[in-house]
């Protein structure tokens, strides 16, 4: 999974279980027998006036996670995400925030979870006009009871969080739309809230500002570490966003998975034809595509040792480790010859330098231009420098062959002589 700059963790911070709204007179009687329950949306709307807007939705959200819920105007996503905070009240179902079901809160208990514990910024900013940016981005905190000077402190550093220091005194009439988003976020970023709820909040901007504003998000997430659910009608959206993503139709969530898998493997035709015109070079990984050498070199052997692995294993070159597994080179063969020729007993002559590194979320797209850069395999390393695996070019391209779903080669890759070759 990609964790796109977003810290996730094991920790259940929100949790969906059954959960149904249904718009209408006496809902309730719709949960009573299976045959209801199970009715298409139409035929129940005809036959007893209900909407059934989310229906039996189930979904964990982790702590520092950026969980994405999108589908077709109608879907049910913005019914769902303001359940959550009982913006629309749920007809069944349980909702539990950090292990408490918020669907037995009393007014009290709300008004405290979402001035405390959640933030929510919608599409349309929502911002007061005649009053500052700084005003606007330190309303929360003032209906919080916070001092004036604090906290205006706290929101002149969101808002240079989010990139509008100097455009504290302006009117938000006097700022871009991207630039009034970012008011909305530092307002909802001024409470400190654990929670962050994103209703389509970049739909309304240009395609330009968008982008940037996406990107903006991956950066603030990163360090951050927000618990967020954001809401989209754009694939693309989901996919650069998401950790998970949630794709609704008819109030139903159809598929749940990382953008990876929801681009790979689409459950039925609904999810492929959504997913149809996505690019793999955005979502396929470093870590699903590379591969395990047969042997690794370590950094206590000798010329002799890495000459030997070399011969018996077929390969021009092999990667190197240390104890703690951590890549400290190439060594080729090439050079190992070298090494000899001049009586040298040192393995340090024969550690080449000139290869490339890539994370294990990097995508296909971050790929390409690291393949075209070397001739080496592309070693994969986590944050901590330690090897993962290698990457070959061959593999890189048929990845992309077949995330296109384009029919399968047939052709197997395999590592010969150092080199990739199509069997």
């Amino acid at each position: 999974m990609s964790d796109k700059g977003l810290a996730t963790a094991d920790e259940v911070c929100v949790e969906v279980s059954g959960l149904w709204k249904i718009f209408g007179h006496n809902p309730e009687a719709i949960l009573e027998s299976e045959e209801t329950r199970t009715a298409a949306k139409e035929t129940l709307h005809e036959e007893t006036g209900c909407v059934v807007a989310v229906r039996d939705v189930s979904f964990k959200v982790n702590k520092g996670e950026l969980f994405v819920i999108m589908g077709l105007s109608g879907s049910g996503k913005s019914t769902l995400i303001r359940c959550v905070l009982r913006l629309i009240e749920p007809t069944a179902g349980k909702i539990l925030i950090n292990g408490e079901d918020v669907c037995g809160y009393d007014n009290k208990q709300l008004i405290n979870l979402r001035r405390h514990s959640t933030g929510m910024i919608f599409q349309h900013f929502g911002l007061f006009p005649h009053r500052s940016v700084l005003d606007n981005a330190a309303y929360g905190l003032k209906v919080r009871g916070v001092a004036k000077e604090k906290r205006y402190e706290i929101a002149r550093e969101v808002l240079n969080k989010v990139g509008l220091k100097g455009w504290e005194n302006y009117l938000p009439s006097a700022l871009s739309g991207g630039m009034q988003q970012r008011v909305g976020i530092a307002r909802a970023l001024a409470n400190d809230p654990d929670i962050l709820l994103m209703d389509e909040p970049f739909s309304g901007l240009d395609p330009l500002i968008r982008r940037q504003m996406q990107d903006e998000l991956i950066a603030l997430q990163s360090e951050v570490h927000k618990t967020i659910l954001f809401v989209t009608h754009d694939l693309d959206e989901a996919l650069k966003l998401g950790n998970h993503v949630a794709i609704m139709k008819d109030g139903d969530i159809i598929q749940m998975g990382t953008p990876e898998e929801v681009i790979t493997s689409p459950i039925n035709g609904y999810v492929r034809s959504f997913v149809q015109d996505a690019s793999p070079t955005k979502v396929v990984t470093a870590s699903s595509i590379m591969e395990q050498p047969n042997v690794l070199l370590y950094e206590w052997q000798g010329p002799k040792a890495a000459m030997h692995l070399l011969r018996t294993n077929h390969l021009d070159e092999v990667f190197m480790v240390d104890r703690a597994g951590k890549l400290r080179g190439l060594v080729t063969l090439e050079r190992l010859i070298e090494l000899f020729r001049k009586g040298e007993e040192s393995l340090a002559g024969a550690v080449d330098t000139d290869f490339v590194t890539a994370t294990a979320d990097a995508v296909l797209e971050d790929l390409f231009p690291l393949a075209a850069s070397t001739g080496h395999p592309i070693a994969v390393v986590d944050e901590d420098g330690k090897f993962l695996g290698e990457i070959f070019d061959s593999t890189i391209m048929i990845s992309l062959i077949q995330g296109r779903g384009e029919e399968d080669t047939g052709s197997t890759t395999t590592r010969a002589n150092g080199k990739d070759e199509n069997l």
